[in-house]
C-alpha cells in the first residue's frame, strides 16, 4: 500500500483496477461494473459505494499516485537545493521526469498511472494541473528554481516552456508505458533508462535555449 495514502483494501483494489482499465481503454470505454469486477468486488455498485461517483474515483487515483510522487519530488529538490552549487537545468528536468518513470522500471503491474493522466490531459481535466496542492506543490518549487537558473527568460516564456516540457513528459512516458506492455523484451529497465537519458538531454536543451526575440 502507498506509504502516504492509506486506503482500505477494497478501495485500493478499485483504484488500481480503474487505473489499469482506463489507461488501457480510455475514460469512456470502462464501466463502473467492469471496474468492480476487475477489483474482485461482488457488489457491482462498489465504485459508487466507496467513492460516490466516477469523479470521486478519479480523485482517489490522483491522490493515491500524485501525493507520494509530489513528496518524492520535494525530497529530490531538497537534496539539490541544499548543495552549495545551484542545480543545473538537467538536474531539474530529472526531478520532473524520474518519479513518473519509477513504476515503469520496478512494477509493470502498477505502471498505468501516467497513461491515465495522459487521458485526463487530453480531456482537459484540470484536477492534475492545480499548483501548490498536496499533489503538485513541488512544481511551484521547480518553477522557482528554473526561474533562478534561467534569468534570461521572461516569466511568460518560462511558464510556456515548462508547460511544453510537462506535456512532452506525460505523453512520452505514457507511450513508453504502452510499449512496455506490447514489447517487454525490448523495453527492459536498461532500455527505459537509455530513453530517459535521451529525453532529459532533449528537454534540458530546450529549456536552455536563448530567449525568443520579441
Amino acid at each position: 500500500m502507498n506509504a502516504l495514502i492509506q486506503l482500505t483494501d477494497a478501495k485500493e483494489a478499485l483504484v488500481k483496477a480503474a487505473e489499469k482499465l482506463i489507461a488501457e481503454r480510455g475514460l469512456d470505454a470502462v464501466s463502473d461494473r467492469e471496474i468492480a469486477r476487475a477489483a474482485g468486488q461482488k457488489n457491482n455498485s462498489a465504485v459508487q459505494y466507496h467513492f460516490g461517483d466516477r469523479a470521486g474515483l478519479i480523485n482517489a487515483i490522483l491522490d493515491f499516485r500524485m501525493i507520494p510522487l509530489n513528496q518524492k519530488r520535494h525530497e529530490m529538490l531538497d537534496e539539490l537545493l541544499n548543495h552549495k552549487e545551484p542545480p543545473t537545468t538537467r538536474d531539474l528536468v530529472k526531478v520532473l521526469l524520474l518519479p513518473y518513470m519509477a513504476n515503469l522500471k520496478t512494477s509493470r503491474e502498477e505502471s498505468s498511472y501516467t497513461s491515465l493522466v495522459c487521458h485526463l490531459f487530453q480531456r482537459g481535466n484540470h484536477q492534475i494541473a492545480a499548483m501548490d496542492t498536496p499533489r503538485s506543490s513541488s512544481l511551484v518549487r521547480m518553477t522557482e528554481a528554473f526561474g533562478t537558473i534561467l534569468p534570461h527568460l521572461s516569466v511568460k516564456e518560462l511558464r510556456a516552456r515548462l508547460a511544453f516540457m510537462g506535456s512532452i513528459v506525460i505523453h512520452t512516458v505514457a507511450r513508453w508505458d504502452q510499449q512496455c506492455r506490447l514489447d517487454p523484451e525490448t523495453w527492459t529497465p536498461e532500455h527505459i533508462s537509455q530513453q530517459a537519458r535521451f529525453l532529459i538531454e532533449f528537454l534540458a536543451g530546450g529549456m536552455d535555449q536563448d530567449a525568443l526575440a520579441d
